[in-house]
């Protein structure tokens, strides 16, 4: 019996019981639910750092306790893999002190994304500080309304707050079974509330039994989805420091057939972002200046880098050097342009200073020939006295008969057959004739072959510029500047300190005047090689004077990227359009567009077959010295002539 009254009990409480905590179960079925969707979300977005926002109340307005809220414990036990934090709006510190530089990407959990306390601590703060980016994946739950299209719904609660296009933002609105969520990409193409609407898109569906189910499209990246742009302008920057007179600047800067020699890296780069404009079905509005950017002596910055900081402009659209001291203020984009700068000059045809008939033959095998010859000489004086002893007065036994005789047979014209009669003497002539074919023969292969080839080129490298007689200077450009300026190898140091900056000459001049001096020869100018190359064919150089250029590299060609203001939402499709056009060819097609045709030297050395004046002046000079020496021995002679008859007998 009373076995009997204990199970009576007992069921009147499971019974009461049930019928009392019914919401409650449900209502931690449904956190649990909730909280699985928001552990799908971490593993699909690879997050290791959650941050919750717990809310009270069960409308957007009431501030009492819920029975459903979420336990610490329970999310402790649930979320052992993930560091969570919990942050309560109006109660705990304000939202923007859990933000920190250099944070790990985080999950933001918002329970009640309609809840007022959320919109006043939460989402205010994260418009106004820029929290609405990709460095925070938002996952904000919330309950559809029988009344009103989910899109409306979100745009009504998310519409009023600043948020770019690198917004990660994904509301899960629960179904009417309360068992599965629909889930919506939420984003802005431009962050001004004003000027762009909000964009919703259906995302995709989770539920217990399928899980985290995303639409296909929604498996690519988040940069490919949001390429639509939608035609919304966006502000560029750029610099311009040599428009001719007369030039509308959009129309400089497009023109890519005209006067490619002004300014050339800032319109090759844009008609790259005139691909980035289709790419993404975009407008630029640009803005000029006259010059990329230094700092002042208050902090700010001039020029495109001003344009960039004071947030006049999204990015540039001109290439920015890599200089430390911007790094700290923008942020660069991958590598858009890279621009060589070396030293170019015209290579002396002979890089030493010797007489060029004397090259075809070293000095030891000159030094032999002088010593035959002498000794030729005084044997054939010991020959020609013996063949005056035996056959009398036949020859002449002076010297000059040896010295001429000698010399007709070095020149191949040799003497008279009938003046020597000895076999020796005859023997030594046609030896010394043998020798001076060969000897001969050597020379003008010699000769013909260096004319008709290549000559080999000495001052290849910085250290034989330094040496050589040439004269070094620089186009007056800050960067030239810094390359040399802030070098620590010794022998850059020296062609600047005494080369360029000689005292005396003026070696830092503009580009123009360099090219001047480079077509005038023996002057080596370090500027930016395309530039120049490209002035020196404006200026008319011929052809021959322009295979004769050579280039000296000391310093790595610089790389230059676009910049954008810290944390620009527009980082990411800037990088993702330059590295597909590097991918697609189109960077380095665009770049030959703007590169200078080089003649082909091959075809010219053909032709190149003459000796100038100066290598030919020894020959002239050594005639002109004989010359003038014969006219004064002449001058004396004629004065003994004139003076013998007044000689005493």
């Amino acid at each position: 019996m009373i076995k009997l009254q204990v199970k009576v009990i007992s069921w009147v409480f499971i019974i009461l019981t049930g019928f009392l905590c019914t919401p409650q179960i449900e209502s931690i079925n449904t956190n649990f639910l909730e909280l699985a969707a928001f552990e799908d979300f971490l593993r699909s977005q690879h997050l290791q750092q959650s941050l919750v926002v717990r809310v009270k109340g069960r409308d957007g307005d009431g501030d009492g306790d819920e029975d459903g809220d979420w336990k610490i414990e329970c999310h402790q036990k649930l979320l052992a893999n993930y560091r969570v934090q919990y942050y309560q709006p109006g109660i705990s510190h304000n939202f923007e002190d859990l933000m920190y530089y250099g944070a790990p990407r985080t999950a933001v959990l918002v329970l009640k994304f309609e809840h007022r306390l959320v919109k006043q601590w939460v989402y205010t703060v994260a418009s106004k500080a820029g929290y609405f980016n990709n460095s925070l994946a938002w996952f904000m739950l919330g309950t559809s309304r029988a009344s009103q299209l989910d899109e409306a719904q979100i745009t009504e609660n998310l519409g009023g707050y600043k948020m770019g296009i690198d917004v990660d933002i994904t509301v899960a609105l629960k179904a009417r079974d309360n068992t599965s969520w629909r889930l919506y990409d939420v984003y802005r193409i431009d962050q001004q509330v004003s000027s762009a609407p909000l964009i919703v898109e259906r995302k995709g569906e989770w539920s217990p039994a399928r899980g985290y189910k995303l639409m296909d499209t929604f498996r690519r990246s988040w940069i490919i989805r949001r390429r639509n742009f939608r035609n919304v302008t966006l502000r560029g920057s750029t610099a311009v420091t040599e428009k001719p007179s007369g030039y509308d600047d959009m129309a400089y800067l497009a023109n890519d057939k005209q006067l490619l020699q002004l300014d050339p890296m800032q319109r090759k780069t844009y008609q790259l972002f005139r691909l980035v404009e289709r790419m993404y079905n975009l407008s630029l509005a640009i803005s000029f200046t006259d010059n990329w950017g230094q700092q002042l002596a208050n902090g700010r910055w001039s020029g495109v880098m001003g344009q960039i900081t004071n947030g006049e402009a999204d990015f540039a659209v001109c290439p920015i050097r890599f200089v430390p001291e911007r790094q700290l203020h923008v942020q660069y984009s991958p590598v858009l342009h890279t621009q060589p700068i070396h030293f170019l000059f015209r290579h002396p045809r002979h890089s030493h200073i010797r007489n060029i008939f004397f090259e075809p033959l070293s000095s030891q095998v000159w030094w032999c020939v002088l010593v035959l010859i002498t000794f030729s000489i005084l044997l054939l004086v010991l020959l020609i006295r013996h063949e005056a002893l035996q056959n009398g007065n036949l020859v002449e036994t002076r010297v000059a008969f040896v010295w001429f005789t000698m010399l007709e047979t070095y020149l191949q014209q040799g003497p008279a057959t009938e003046l020597f009669r000895l076999m020796s003497t005859r023997l030594l002539i046609s030896a010394s004739c043998i020798f001076s074919f060969m000897l001969m023969q050597f020379y003008g292969a010699f000769i013909v072959g260096s004319l008709l080839s290549d000559s080999p080129r000495s001052i290849v490298n910085l250290q034989a510029l330094f040496e050589s007689n040439l004269d070094i200077g620089m186009e007056n450009i800050s960067y030239n500047f810094a390359v040399f300026g802030n070098t620590s190898g010794q022998l850059v140091r020296d062609v600047y300190s005494k080369k360029i900056c000689r005292s005396g000459e003026h070696n830092v001049i503009t580009l123009e005047q360099g090219a001047e001096r480079i077509i005038k020869g023996r002057f080596a100018f370090h500027a930016a090689i395309d530039r120049l190359y490209r002035l020196l064919l404006e200026m008319r150089m011929e052809e021959h004077e322009f295979c004769e250029l050579q280039e000296i590299m000391f310093n790595p060609p610089y790389a230059a990227a676009s910049v954008m203001a810290k944390g620009s939402p527009w980082r990411e499709h800037l990088a993702h359009a330059i590295l597909h056009l590097k991918a697609t060819a189109l960077m380095q097609y665009n770049d030959r567009l703007w590169s200078v045709p080089k003649p082909d030297c091959s075809l010219f050395k053909a032709s190149q077959v003459e000796v100038d004046l100066e290598h030919f002046a020894p020959a002239l000079f050594a005639l002109v010295l004989a010359m003038i020496a014969s006219a004064l021995v002449f001058l004396l002679e004629l004065m003994f002539s004139r003076l013998a008859p007044f000689r005493p007998s």
